[in-house]
């Protein structure tokens, strides 16, 4: 039902990948994966920066059209100061 007042799901997937990840964030899209089914967008991959990932999810979110964003994305641990313990 709600895919009836939707955009299309490749319509959402380029938005994303073209409009949103390479455009506003000027990231690499090779370095994501992007799934939409039903207007449920998945994002899987690897940002450079947690920072990154998180504002890419967050904006997501707000895409015309998508219903709900899955946050699949590995995010590296930062590396332990010089003489500080992790």
């Amino acid at each position: 039902m709600l895919s009836v007042f939707g955009r299309p799901d490749g319509e959402l997937r380029r938005e994303i990948d073209e409009n949103l990840i390479l455009t506003e964030f000027r990231a690499a899209p090779d370095r994501f994966t992007v799934t939409v089914q039903d207007g449920i967008v998945t994002l899987a991959g690897s940002p450079e920066t947690a920072a990154l990932g998180h504002a890419i999810i967050g904006r997501a979110r707000h895409v015309e059209g998508v219903v709900a964003v899955r946050d699949r994305l590995q995010y590296r641990r930062p590396s332990a100061s010089p003489g500080r313990l992790p």
